[in-house]
C-alpha cells in the first residue's frame, strides 16, 4: 500500500548523499535486463536501513536507475511483500517497513527511515553507518558514542522554552516540502525529525527547533554570525586600529545564513582569475570552498557556548571563520586532513534540516570538496586549525601558479573545455592521473555525470582510459602530452619573458595575457557595433560584426566570438558554417570541422591589403 503522505517528488532528481539512496532492482542492460537476486535485495535494504538508522535517517529509493530513470520493479506479490517487510524481520530493533508508490506508471519501493535513539543490528551481520554516500561497517559501541553525543547530550537536543505557536509557519512548510513531507502537520514534522517531543495531547520542542524555526530568533545571546573586515593583513588596536565590524546577522538559523551569504558576497572582491582555461573576473574566494566554510561553522559549533558566537574576519589577503567549541568527540584536525569521510554530528537535527530546507547539501563531501575548489583556483589548501575552544578555517587569496600550470594551461590553446573538463585535465597534469570518484570531489558531480565526462575527454583524444574495472583510471594522452612539450620548447625560443602569464596575482598585466592591441582587443568600431546589435539581431546586421572580428589576421575560435558578442556558442554555430560555404569565413582545420581547437579568419580576399 503507498504512504499517501509521502512525497517522492523532491527525490527524484536529488543526488545521492548522507540521507538518500536510490537503487535499481534490476541487473544487466538492454535486452539483457533481467530481475535482480532477491536476496541479495533483502541483504541490501536491511544494510541500508541500518546504516540509515545509526546515522541521521535517511530515504531508501528502490526501482530509480543511477540514471535517474524510474525502471520500477516486476516481483511477485509475495517477493515485494518480503522486501518491505526487511525492516521489521532482518533488524533489531524493529524499523518502519516500506511502501509502494506509483511513479510514471511504475511501482517504486520506498522506505522513509527515522534516526534511531539506539544502535540498529543487522541480525547476525553487524552495525552498518551511513557515511556521506556510503554505507560502511562500524560496532555498536561506535554507534552508542555517536548517538549519545549527537542525539542525546548535545545542546540542541535540550529542551526549549518556547512553544509551537513561536515557530515560523512558512519556514516548517518549505522544510516538510524539501523532505517529501507537506502532507504532515508542522507538529508530526517535528516530531519525526526529533525536534519535539510528545507530552500528553501536545509536543515540546527541542533547542534545535528554537535555533531552525523561531520566528523572531532564538532565545540564544550569540547564535548568529559577526563579521569584521580588516584593513591590511593583520590587526591594530590604539591609533593604528584597522578594523570595522559590519551590522551582527541574528535571527533563526536559515535567515542568518541568508543574510551573511549576502553580505560576504558584496563585500570579495572580484580579480581576474583563471576559470577553466580562461581568464575571467571572478571572487577571490571560490564561492563553494567560504560557503562550506561558513555553513560548516554555523551546522557544527557548539551552542552551549552562550559568550561567544561565530566570527568572520575579513583580511587584505585571508578569510578567517571562527566557529566556538571543539572538535566534537574524538574527531581530529589530522582525521579532517585526510580528506576522508568521517561522521561525528555534534548538532545531527539541525543538520537534517539544513538539508530539508535546501540550506546544505547531502553530498557528505563538504570539505574534501573546499579544498580541491581551492586547488581548482589555483590557491593554498584551506587550514584547519583546532583549539578546545574554537575551530579556525583559513582561506588564502595568494595564488600558487608555478612554471608547469602555466605552460600546461597555455598548451591548452584554443581547445574549448567546460570549467570541469579543464578541472579534470589540469589535476591529471599535476597527479598523473583521474578517476571517477576523484573527479566528484574535485567538482561535485554525480557519478554518471563525472563517467559522462571523463569518456567525452576520452573521445577527443584528452584523456586515455587504462581499464581495470572499478579501478579504472585515465592519464593525457600522447598527443597533448606532445603539445605541452612543442609549447615548453617554443617557450624556451621566445626567452624567459614570451608567452607566459604574469606574476601570481590574478590579474591580467599588460603583458601577462591581457589581449593587446593586435592580440585579441577589439577595435572601438567593432565593440560600438556589438554594442548596437541587441539580444536577437538580424542575419545581415551580425554577419558584418562577425566578418569584422574575425578580419583583424589571427584566429577566432566560436566561444571567443560567443564571449564577444554575449551570445551561447551553439547560437553561432550555424551562422560560422554558412559564413564558411559562402567563402566570408576559412576554418584553420577545414579537413575538422568539429576539432577541439577549431576557429575561424576572414578568407584573404576579404582582408584589406596592409602596407
Amino acid at each position: 500500500m503507498a504512504e499517501l503522505r509521502f512525497d517522492i517528488t523532491p527525490f527524484l532528481d536529488q543526488d545521492e548523499g548522507q540521507h538518500f539512496d536510490r537503487k535499481s532492482l534490476y541487473d544487466g542492460a538492454g535486452e539483457a535486463k533481467r530481475s535482480r537476486n532477491r536476496r541479495t535485495v533483502r541483504d541490501q535494504v536491511a544494510e541500508y536501513i541500518a546504516a540509515f538508522a545509526n546515522a541521521e535517517g535517511g530515504v531508501l529509493i528502490l526501482g530509480i536507475e543511477d540514471d535517474r530513470i524510474i525502471t520500477g520493479h516486476q516481483l511477485p506479490q509475495d517477493a515485494l511483500n518480503s522486501i518491505l517487510k526487511t525492516p521489521s524481520t532482518r533488524l533489531r530493533p524493529v524499523q518502519p517497513d516500506g511502501f509502494v508508490m506509483k511513479v510514471e506508471g511504475r511501482e517504486v519501493i520506498v522506505f522513509d527511515v527515522p534516526a534511531s535513539d539506539v544502535p540498529v543490528q543487522v541480525i547476525g551481520d553487524g552495525f552498518p553507518l551511513r557515511m556521506g554516500d556510503q554505507t560502511v561497517q562500524s560496532s555498536e559501541s561506535q554507534i552508542n558514542t555517536l548517538k549519545f553525543e549527537g542525539m542525546t547530550e548535545s545542546w540542541e537536543s535540550r529542551r526549549s522554552s518556547i512553544t509551537l505557536a513561536d515557530l515560523d509557519e512558512q519556514l516548517l512548510e518549505r522544510a516538510r516540502q524539501g523532505a517529501g513531507l507537506s502532507a504532515l502537520t508542522d507538529e508530526e514534522y517535528l516530531l519525526k525529525r526529533k525536534l519535539a517531543d510528545r507530552r500528553g495531547r501536545g509536543i515540546v520542542l527541542r533547542n534545535a527547533a528554537e535555533l531552525l524555526f523561531a520566528r523572531y530568533g532564538p532565545d540564544h545571546p550569540n547564535a548568529g554570525v559577526r563579521l569584521f573586515r580588516v584593513i591590511g593583513t593583520e590587526r591594530y588596536t590604539g591609533p593604528e586600529h584597522n578594523v570595522e565590524e559590519r551590522p551582527r546577522c541574528e535571527g533563526n538559523l536559515p535567515a542568518v545564513i541568508s543574510e551573511i551569504r549576502t553580505v560576504i558576497s558584496s563585500l570579495l572582491r572580484r580579480p581576474m582569475r583563471l576559470v577553466g582555461s580562461r581568464f575571467q573576473e571572478s571572487a577571490e574566494y571560490p564561492d563553494f570552498a567560504w560557503l562550506e566554510a561558513l555553513l560548516n561553522a554555523i551546522a557544527h559549533r557548539d551552542y552551549r557556548v552562550e559568550g561567544a558566537g561565530i566570527e568572520v574576519w575579513l583580511f587584505d589577503d585571508r578569510m578567517e571563520v571562527v566557529s566556538p567549541g571543539g572538535l566534537v568527540g574524538n574527531l581530529t584536525t589530522e582525521a579532517l586532513l585526510t580528506l576522508r569521510r568521517v561522521h561525528h554530528s555534534r548538532n545531527p537535527r539541525i543538520i537534517r534540516v539544513l538539508v530539508d530546507l535546501g540550506l546544505a547539501r547531502d553530498q557528505g563531501e563538504g570539505i574534501p570538496r573546499m579544498f580541491a575548489e581551492m586547488e581548482d583556483a589555483f590557491l593554498p589548501k584551506p587550514d584547519i586549525d583546532a583549539t578546545n575552544r574554537s575551530v579556525t578555517v583559513t582561506l588564502r587569496n595568494t595564488l600558487t601558479l608555478n612554471a608547469t600550470d602555466r605552460e600546461f594551461i597555455s598548451a591548452l590553446g584554443d581547445f574549448e573545455l567546460s570549467r570541469n573538463e579543464f578541472r579534470a585535465l589540469l589535476y591529471t597534469y599535476r597527479h598523473d592521473q583521474i578517476d571517477n570518484a576523484r573527479l566528484r570531489a574535485l567538482s561535485g558531480l554525480d557519478t554518471l555525470s563525472a563517467s559522462y565526462l571523463l569518456r567525452g575527454l576520452r573521445d577527443r583524444d584528452l584523456l586515455a582510459l587504462h581499464s581495470h574495472g572499478p579501478n579504472s583510471y585515465y592519464t593525457l594522452t600522447s598527443v597533448l602530452i606532445s603539445q605541452v612539450g612543442e609549447y615548453r620548447a617554443k617557450g624556451k625560443e621566445r626567452g624567459a619573458d614570451g608567452g607566459e602569464f604574469g606574476p601570481d596575482t590574478g590579474k591580467l598585466g599588460s603583458d601577462t595575457g591581457k589581449l593587446g592591441s593586435d592580440t585579441g582587443k577589439l577595435t572601438d568600431d567593432i565593440q560600438a557595433a556589438i554594442d548596437q546589435l541587441g539580444q536577437r539581431p538580424r542575419r545581415e546586421n551580425l554577419r558584418p560584426v562577425i566578418r569584422a572580428i574575425c578580419d583583424q589576421g589571427r584566429w577566432v575560435t566560436a566561444a571567443t566570438l560567443a564571449d564577444y558578442l554575449g551570445f551561447q556558442k551553439k547560437n553561432l554555430l550555424g551562422h560560422l558554417g554558412e559564413m564558411v560555404q559562402s567563402k566570408e569565413l576559412e576554418r584553420r582545420f577545414p579537413d575538422k570541422p568539429k576539432h577541439p581547437r577549431q576557429a575561424y579568419r576572414a578568407v584573404v580576399s576579404q582582408r584589406p591589403e596592409t602596407s
